[in-house]
């Protein structure tokens, strides 16, 4: 059972949080909404925007840079803060070089940006997950959750719409957009103050231990492992095929920002805070299915996106953010799950080896589903989606009993 946290966050932590949530997510809108939708308008094919998907898979590498966080004591930097701070300076260096150089001319170059983007991405966040285990207090973890999804819809209305709107008025200008949002969130690293924590006991060893462990406790086991790789597969598989599919309806690279970055984020920013409600009102096992049975239809639903483009072209946009929706919905739950299995003294290594897991999954979902769309065509990989998503919901019906585990009593 995780240990509790004995204060109510301060509101310094709760700025931090809300600021660094959506920085780490306005990283993602751009590597996977604005970037691919600039390459998919460069002529880049399925096969090439796959990689892309794959190499972002390192974020799923996090629980290693955990060890070394659970690892190195707290500094004068503070236990997580100082892990922060190296990122974002890493990744303005990154946006530094993107903003200088035409990197859609230059494929290895590209990868190699892509990689650095999501190793330095991955730090950034093992530490942002490790800090919200630290300050939230159980009753505060579906609210940490939602404040999580919020930023993550947030980051990608900034990730993604904007840097796409930049990108199309005035070019690379969009890099310089976000090495200019990195300094600013740099500066505010540089004014907080981290609260203490217990610090992991034991070297590196123990801590290697620990990742086959934590799988071994009542509260997890091996099947926790399972379903989190599985829990969030089917709506990244699906998810994977947004920008490419829309460019294939025909709609531009702004269109295209506009919907996933601006009409998704935006309906979600909406109906998220009941997620929160939930939480903080209704046990954690009851939400995860009926939260999860919403998305059975609506990917079911996808499978028809051709023929509902021909009745009316904005069908399909519709159909993308109403599945968002009951993502959206879903996440903060698991969110304060994660976060619930996780030890105070160790909740970088814990938070990050979950969240690691569910990572792998959704890359390796989306890779597979680009793959698969350009073999049998959209419809059918929809159809695979749907499959996919009654075996998730099975493993969540045999794991039923890990979910109030963690439940107050």
């Amino acid at each position: 059972m995780s240990q509790q946290t004995p204060t109510f966050p301060a509101p310094r932590d709760w700025l931090l949080l809300i600021g660094g949530s959506t920085y780490k997510f306005t990283l993602t809108g751009f590597y996977l909404v604005a970037l691919v939708a600039i390459l998919k308008n460069h002529g880049y094919s399925l096969n090439q925007l796959s990689w892309i998907h794959l190499i972002g898979g390192i974020e799923a590498a996090k629980v290693l840079f955990a060890a070394l966080m659970e690892r190195r004591p707290a500094g004068r930097f503070g236990r997580f803060r100082g892990w922060l701070l190296a990122a974002t300076l890493g990744l303005s260096a990154v946006f530094g070089l993107m903003a200088c150089t035409d990197i859609t001319q230059n494929f290895p170059l590209l990868l190699t940006c892509c990689a650095l983007l999501s190793a330095m991405s991955a730090v950034y966040g093992c530490a942002m997950l490790g800090l919200s285990c630290i300050v939230l207090p159980h009753r505060e973890r579906g609210f940490g959750g939602v404040i999580q999804t919020m930023a993550a819809r947030g980051g990608k209305m900034i990730g993604g719409a904007l840097v796409l709107w930049l990108y199309q008025e005035y070019g690379q200008t969009a890099a310089g957009f976000m090495l200019a949002f990195s300094l600013l969130m740099l500066l505010q690293l540089l004014c907080y103050r981290e609260p203490e924590s217990p610090t992991a006991q034991g070297g590196l060893t123990a801590l290697a231990a620990r990742l086959v462990s934590f799988w071994r406790r009542p509260e997890t086991g091996w099947r926790w492992l399972v379903l989190l790789f599985a829990v969030a597969a089917p709506y990244a598989f699906a998810a994977a095929t947004f920008v490419p599919k829309l460019a294939d309806l025909g709609f531009t690279p702004k269109q295209t920002g506009g919907i996933l970055a601006v009409g998704i984020p935006v309906a979600c920013l909406i109906v998220t805070p009941l997620s929160g409600w939930f939480s903080r009102n209704y046990p954690r096992r009851k939400l995860v299915f009926l939260l999860y049975a919403l998305q059975l239809p609506l990917l079911a639903s996808m499978t028809a996106i051709d023929a509902l483009a021909r009745v009316h072209p904005w069908l399909p946009p519709a159909q993308i953010i109403a599945l968002s929706l009951s993502y959206t919905l879903l996440l903060p739950v698991i969110l304060a799950l994660v976060m619930d299995k996780s030890d105070r003294a160790t909740a970088a290594l814990d938070s990050s080896l979950q969240f690691s897991v569910v990572l792998l999954g959704s890359y390796a979902a989306g890779f597979a589903a680009l793959r698969l769309a350009k073999v049998v065509g959209y419809a059918d990989a929809y159809w695979a989606a749907v499959g996919l998503a009654v075996l998730a919901g099975g493993l969540l019906y045999a794991c039923r009993g890990l979910f109030d585990s963690d439940e107050p009593s």
